[in-house]
């Protein structure tokens, strides 16, 4: 019995609720993803092999200046608009019933027939990290006559799609992803696409103009940086802030990369890859862009242009979590305010008063890395359950392993090979006391914390222990500079932690863009 399905029941015979994390679904998903991967095909041989797929191709390659094995690299297609078409293959042929096709988010019932959502357009397949196919989205041709029509549509939210969750091209770059640590984020499929045809093989799409908690936790298993190359005004966009405040509370260093003279990255991809290049390596830290968005618009030699900057810069400057990267851009504002650190910080410290007052006894700091911290000593437990039991047996994990679970959990783990020379899964789960049992099954279990590849255990178990080591050190910077302020004791550890912090950053992380081999 593999030890998944091994847990799940001893779970039941225990009386102990799971989390549905794969659940009853789970055969709902595969059928979607059967369906879909049909569909995908059935759309590319209409594309690439059918008469009524010229119109589309000849719109791909020549007006969206795309090449033949990029078509092909991300499996785009056409959906014939022949209300019978989908329902002869699927249905007719492929034995599927309407039902499952409809919960797919193909095709639905209407007037007698059985319609394609998609007719008409052409098709980019959605997907996920693993290489499902989980839906789809539809372009309307400009020869269309029905341009009234939504330009884009996607797939329904079904048990296999969900748009929030998704990253579009996670599945062809993840490694480089994982490679260069930092994630090209750009907006929408052709975005992504065009990048990628330019030579930026670290790029994926979001499909919106702001990153959601989950795209924000899929992409910290493979980035510790994400560059925004957005059509969207993120200094005017409340949705992008949010975006950028979750992936500051996952650890995701968030970068802005500025186009100037182009309306997208795929505009700029195809007209001039240098320049679209050269803004991402360009690219600034997310609180200069906001920060100097502020000061663009006011002048600061004034008594009046001053009280607007700082009306504005201190709930940026409060958002800022780090408290040592809060200080330093305290600092930054006040020499180009020209005041003192002293006025700057007593404007932060006042709106942080404020917003305990407004938000109540719910309003609480989280510390320093906290969600990352669980998250990340949760993945580097479940590499050692899962695949590489020698990756719990290392003593430096009790220097990083911090949070409840995680550290309950290993100590459970540590006390029973006292006890016992071989570790099984299922002689260990049946001694995990009631209270840790769910939480350690869904570490376990979860889909977030599997490996393509299981062989690459003790590599990614590197990764995240380099990460814990990173968080640790910041937590420790925090505590002396409170220390410095205090007593004025504790500069010179502050300046080795200081330099150990940047020398784990910069492990590995050369470069920004990860291009295809010349």
């Amino acid at each position: 019995m593999e030890f998944g399905e091994a847990l799940r029941y001893l779970a039941e015979k225990a009386g102990v609720k799971l989390e549905p994390i794969r659940g009853q679904a789970a055969g709902e998903k595969e059928k979607i993803y059967a369906i879909n991967n049909l569909t995908s095909r059935f759309y590319q041989y209409f594309l690439h092999s059918h008469p009524v797929g010229k119109v589309a191709l000849s719109y791909l390659l020549k007006e969206r200046g795309l090449k033949p094995a990029t078509i092909e690299e991300f499996s785009l297609g056409f959906a014939p608009d022949n209300p019978l078409a989908l329902k002869k293959f699927l249905i007719d042929k492929k034995k599927f019933s309407p039902k499952e096709v409809e919960n797919a988010g193909i095709g639905y019932p209407q007037g007698g027939y059985f319609l394609d959502r998609l007719r008409g357009r052409v098709i980019f397949p959605l997907f996920d990290h693993r290489g499902n196919v989980v839906g789809f989205a539809g372009r309307i041709l400009p020869t269309d006559p029905k341009q009234d029509m939504a330009k884009y549509i996607n797939t329904p939210e079904t048990p296999a799609y969900h748009k929030g969750s998704l990253l579009y091209g996670l599945h062809l770059n993840k490694q480089n992803i994982k490679g260069k640590h930092t994630a090209i984020v750009v907006e929408g499929e052709l975005d992504a696409i065009s990048s990628w045809q330019a030579g930026i093989k670290n790029v994926v799409a979001i499909k919106g103009s702001a990153l959601t908690e989950d795209q924000v936790r899929l992409l910290s298993r493979f980035a510790r940086k994400a560059i925004l190359c957005l059509d969207t005004d993120i200094a005017g966009d409340a949705a992008a802030k949010r975006g950028v405040m979750i992936a500051q509370d996952q650890g995701l260093e968030v970068k802005v990369a500025q186009l100037k003279g182009y309306k997208d990255p795929d505009d700029a991809a195809r007209e001039n890859p240098e320049a679209l290049k050269e803004a991402l390596i360009k690219a600034v830290g997310i609180w200069d862009f906001l920060i100097d968005s502020v000061f663009a618009r006011f002048d600061k030699k004034s008594g009046e242009g001053k009280a607007k900057i700082s009306r504005e810069v201190v709930p940026i400057l409060n958002l800022i979590s780090d408290k040592i990267v809060q200080a330093y851009y305290v600092g930054e504002v006040a020499k180009r305010l020209e005041v003192s650190e002293e006025a700057v910080e007593e404007q932060v410290e006042r709106k942080q008063e404020g917003q305990k007052v407004e938000e109540g006894p719910a309003f609480t700091e989280t510390p320093e890395g906290k969600g990352r911290r669980e998250l990340l000593e949760e993945r580097l437990l479940s590499l050692g359950f899962r695949y590489d039991e020698a990756l719990l047996q290392d003593k430096k994990l009790a220097d990083l392993i911090k949070t409840p679970l995680a550290l309950r959990v290993w100590e459970e783990y540590l006390a029973f090979r006292l006890k016992h020379k071989k570790f099984e899964i299922s002689r260990f789960a049946k001694v995990v006391p009631e209270e840790l049992f769910e939480g350690f099954a869904e570490m376990v279990l979860t889909e977030d914390f599997e490996l393509d590849n299981p062989a690459e255990a003790p590599k990614e178990a590197g990764i995240v222990r380099r990460e814990l080591e990173i968080l640790a050190i910041k937590e420790k910077l925090i505590e002396l500079e409170k220390e410095i302020k205090k007593s004025g004791k504790g500069a010179d550890k502050f300046n080795q932690l200081t330099e150990a912090l940047h020398n784990l950053e910069e492990t590995g992380s050369q470069g920004i863009i990860l291009e295809e081999e010349r």
